[in-house]
């Protein structure tokens, strides 16, 4: 167990000593929310614990529990409820050896004890003298707690001679006293014996430490010092370490209402700053302090600072620390009273529904609110619906009556249908709350528009309210894992709900089913904590951002897909999305595959591998588990990170671990566009979770994954962090050669983008069977100092000396700040040349955006490249000659052009087109200007604008192109249109034109 985690994802301190735990029910001592809470010392008493054995199926079953109880002696003690298990176990004894007597006289006085639960005492004579072999001699008298004598005994012998026997089948439990008579002879040195069978409890375990002793019945048994086995302990912790984490429990998680702020301060940990989050109890309570931006009943997002975000921009301590106060009103609610569902769920459909500043839509004014926000609502509860306070208005049977028509910008309509599995004859549910605030349009104000985004989970378009359900401790009558095909169907029903009976629990689902969100009836503390991270993944999913797509064929065939990436930012979480294409419905609005669900679950199953500097070797290498290594809190070992980045989530905090959670396995893609590669039917796109993915395109299971060695494995370590701040990894562009560039073989270059300098390439002939001895080279570094971060496409063309060779533009950032092109052989990786532009210095860094290659004289190999840098400047590369030692910038050194707008650099970051006048048989070159690298970027006022030129083979400055116009800017039907000045020859003497964008706000340029 862990400590509720606070804003930061640091654990709380305090109550985690067996002699000092926090004895409330509700609170733990915590400045930050002004609680307080008594602490006791656990060892006063012996405190018990169970859980489930290995296969545990049922826990109710106490069969499949351990028992484990930390005693007063500080000792930790492990038992089974058992049946007794009786052994019959011989026990003897010898009386004496020496047994003499005459005549009519006894020998000895000897004794013995018969445990309970014995049977079959049998006392034996042997050996010896007799002064009359054929007539008796020594016969045995045995009484029970008395001395026995030839009148008085429990048993005896009569046999002749010394040999002799007597039985007792069931014997008493105590002290028997034997004698031997001497029968008409006399006797010397008899043996006397005894033996019995004991009926022997064998699975007590350690004595006297709390294990049943019965001899029947069940009972909690095998008692043995022990701790309990855990994935993280898999020998069992210590018994101090043990202590510890009992005491933890006790003060963050024994009620339901500390379990659930334990639940809520982990899964939240993980959510992304880019949402605002709201607080809100069922009964309406606000905390202590509602002053600033601490949340209340009326203001549960405090939209008012930070524009509510969830996060804490100037620490925890600052004016818009909202996350921070998020938490201290977690930790400072109780849970008291009856259980107002319908009230509080209506309570937010109707937040959800104002047009307040300080509202769901605010802080701006109602005019001036975003129409496309989403709205969310994740309802928690410990105990069945049992009161209408705050319901103010009747709903009626809203999932039984057909809505509204509702009607888009675009002309799309939608009127909700009371059919399966949402419908169902009952009024005034909880279920007909959450479909009222679902299928109603919350804002019918014309400044809001229905542009809402849509899932293939929720459809709607409009200001609405999803629902999510989660039940701590209670499950209804219908199984949400298993009945919803039987309800969408028919074949099952909603039962009716009635307060305060099971039947709510079935209400709670049936309301998440009407929302369009998720539920889940959590029967443990990690079951909780697992479905309110779910929730809250499924919230940032459906705000999540796309990236970019790729298809498998430029026309539309029967078997044409497209895929596309997305990410969540926030959770910093990717996706790649497989959906089919076909003429007449056009892009299939469900996907059929994506490939998270492609990722092995066990991460020993992926085959990832990387390079250790000299060649290929298997993820990790011994250097980069020591380089993964994160001392910083929470603290984390190289090879646990290690197994972290491979898909291990068994350390994730939803695991009781303390590392980051996850949504899913793929991390965030941003820059890499997915690349098809028709030859093997793969697609590969690079992550900002520090690989390289390559995806079967039919079903997108994962082939491999490539860790590149120019990663900054520092910056790595902190992924699995829950305070991780966004990184980027393998974030650039990759490129594959076909077989008729590179016959019978695929080369895959790749760079690391925003992610790292450096360029890489793998053999990917065979991707199913790729391994680390298809890793052929990484290069992050060059002679002049000039790798920067490879952001544009590199281009595979064939030289005119016959190399097959690999063009790069070496991108910003590199040691030297110049703009410079990077010549590699293809297949080995030998730099080959570096032309350097000369343009850029420290104090005007630049970089060369992507190449485009340009083959002058058709005849298959490449004769020049284009390419603009950050400086504004287009450059030819001349690469015409069959030696490497030609190979120069062209018209002399100087570049073809220089983008300014009255005397403000235009930079060039994109990549540029060439194309032959067919008419005229010039060569032009066409590209716009712009940047979006750093925060300023956003605000930037600069104009920017869209270029053709023609290559004249000398420098050309703007004056000399002609000047296009956008004419017509506005509005129709809701959406944006824009209008071009009319197309018309340009001047005979113009070397080409030019187009200036819109004047942002505030421009001065």
């Amino acid at each position: 167990y862990q400590p509720w985690l606070d804003s930061t994802g640091t654990p709380l301190t305090g109550g985690t000593t067996y002699g000092s735990a926090y004895d409330s029910t509700n609170f733990v001592t915590n400045t930050d929310a002004g609680t307080t809470s008594g602490t006791i010392n656990l060892a006063g008493n012996v405190r018990t614990y169970y859980t489930p054995k290995a296969g545990a199926t049922n826990q109710a079953d106490a069969t499949q529990l351990y028992r484990f109880q930390i005693r007063t002696d500080g000792r930790i003690v492990r038992s089974e409820r058992l049946a007794p298990e009786l052994t019959p176990t011989a026990r003897n004894g010898t009386l004496t050896t020496t047994a003499t007597a005459t005549s009519g006289n006894y020998a000895g006085n000897y004794t013995f004890n018969v445990p309970a639960n014995s049977s079959n005492l049998v006392i034996t004579t042997s050996g010896g003298t007799c002064t009359s072999g054929s007539a008796q001699c020594a016969n045995v008298h045995a009484r029970f707690n008395a001395n026995p004598d030839t009148g008085n005994y429990n048993c005896r012998s009569t046999a002749n001679g010394n040999a002799g026997t007597c039985t007792i089948a069931s014997p008493s439990t105590g002290e028997y006293r034997v004698r031997v008579y001497a029968q008409g002879a006399n006797f010397a040195n008899v043996t006397v014996t005894y033996s019995y069978s004991e009926s022997v409890l064998t699975n007590t375990g350690e004595n006297s430490v709390g294990c049943d002793t019965t001899r029947t019945g069940w009972g909690w048994r095998n008692c043995t010092y022990a701790t309990p086995v855990t994935t993280a302990f898999p020998s069992g912790r210590s018994e101090d370490a043990e202590k510890v984490n009992f005491a933890t429990w006790y003060s963050y998680h024994r009620t339901r209402t500390k379990a659930a702020k334990a639940g809520a301060s982990s899964a939240f940990a993980g959510l992304g700053t880019d949402l605002r989050v709201g607080f809100r109890t069922i009964w309406g309570r606000n905390h202590a302090t509602t002053t600033g931006n601490m949340p209340t009943q009326a203001a549960p997002i405090p939209v008012q600072y930070n524009n509510g975000l969830f996060d804490n921009p100037n620490g925890t301590g600052g004016t818009n620390n909202n996350r921070a106060k998020w938490y201290s009103r977690l930790f400072a609610a109780t849970a008291t009273s009856g259980t107002p569902l319908k009230g509080a769920l209506q309570q937010a459909g109707l937040y959800f529904s104002g047009n307040a500043a300080t509202g769901a839509y605010g802080p701006e004014a109602a005019a001036d609110q975003y129409a496309c926000r989403q709205n969310f609502a994740i309802l928690t509860t410990d105990g069945y619906w049992n009161d209408n306070s705050n319901y103010t208005t009747n709903v009626n049977n809203a999932d039984g009556t057909v809505g509204t028509a509702i009607t888009s910008p675009t002309g799309t309509s939608y009127t909700y249908s009371a059919v399966r599995p949402f419908t169902d004859a009952e009024s005034n549910t909880l279920a007909d709350v959450a479909m009222y605030y679902w299928k109603t349009d919350l804002r019918t104000d014309t400044s809001m528009r229905n542009i809402v985004p849509t899932t293939s989970a929720d459809p709607a378009f409009w200001q609405h309210m999803v629902t999510f359900g989660i039940s701590i401790g209670l499950k209804g009558t219908l199984n949400p894992d298993t009945d919803l095909p039987g309800l969408t169907a028919g074949t099952r029903s909603w039962p009716v709900p009635v307060g305060d009976t099971i039947t709510t629990i079935d209400d709670l689902w049936h309301a998440a089913v009407n929302g369009h969100g998720t539920f889940l009836a959590a029967s443990n503390p990690n079951e909780f904590t697992r479905g309110l991270a779910n929730a809250l993944a499924s919230v940032t999913q459906r705000t999540g951002s796309f990236s970019n797509v790729s298809a498998n064929s430029t026309r539309l065939d029967t078997d044409t897909r497209v895929y596309q990436a997305t990410y969540v930012s926030g959770v910093w979480t990717g996706e790649l999305y497989s959906y089919e294409v076909d003429e007449e419905d056009g892009v299939n609005v469900n996907y059929e595959w994506r490939a998270s669900d492609g990722i092995p679950d066990v991460p020993a199953d992926r085959n990832i591998v990387t390079h250790d500097g000299t060649s290929g070797a298997t993820f990790p290498t011994a250097a980069q588990v020591t380089a993964l290594e994160r001392t910083v809190a929470p603290a984390v070992s190289g090879a646990n990170n290690a197994a972290y980045i491979r898909g291990d989530t068994s350390r994730e905090i939803r695991e009781g671990g303390t590392l980051r959670n996850r949504n899913t396995l793929l991390g965030d893609i941003v820059s890499s566009s997915p690349t098809f590669v028709a030859d093997t039917g793969t697609l590969y796109v690079g992550a900002n979770d520090g690989m390289l993915h390559a995806f079967d395109a039919e079903d997108g299971a994962e082939l491999f994954g490539y860790v590149p060695r120019g990663i900054n494995l520092g910056d790595l370590s902190t992924l699995s962090n829950p305070s991780y701040a966004h990184r980027y990894f393998v974030d650039g562009p990759t490129v594959v050669s076909n077989r008729e560039q590179t016959p019978d073989q695929n080369i895959l270059v790749g760079s690391l983008g925003k992610g790292g300098k450096g360029v890489f390439a793998l053999d990917v002939t065979s991707p199913a069977d790729f391994d680390a001895s298809d890793v052929l080279w990484e290069d992050n570094e060059t002679p002049g100092g000039n790798m920067g971060l490879v952001q544009g496409r590199p281009v595979i063309a064939k030289l005119n000396d016959g190399t097959t060779a690999l063009i790069v533009s070496n991108g910003i950032n590199s040691s030297h700040d110049r703009a410079v092109l990077l010549v590699y052989e293809l297949a080995t990786g030998t730099l080959l040349a570096e032309i350097d532009t000369g343009a850029g210095a420290t104090g005007t860094p630049n970089g060369l955006a992507a190449p485009v290659g340009w083959d002058a004289d058709a005849n298959g190999t490449l004769d020049s490249v284009y390419a603009g840098d950050l400086l504004g400047n287009v450059w030819k590369f001349d690469l015409s000659s069959d030696s490497p030692g030609d190979w120069a910038v062209a018209n002399s050194g100087a570049a073809m052009f220089t983008a300014t707008r009255s005397s403000v650099v235009q930079p060039i970051t994109g990549g540029l087109t060439v194309a032959l006048d067919p008419k005229t048989y010039k060569t032009w070159v066409f590209f716009g200007t712009g940047r979006m690298m750093t925060a300023g970027d956003l605000t930037s006022a600069s104009v920017q604008s869209l270029y053709g030129l023609i290559d004249l083979g000398a420098t050309t400055p703007r004056t000399d192109l002609t000047a296009r116009t956008l004419q017509a800017i506005g509005t129709r039907e809701g959406l944006p249109v824009r209008g071009f000045q009319p197309n018309e020859a340009l001047p005979a003497d113009s070397k080409g034109w030019y187009v200036d964008l819109l004047t942002p706000p505030d421009s001065t340029a």
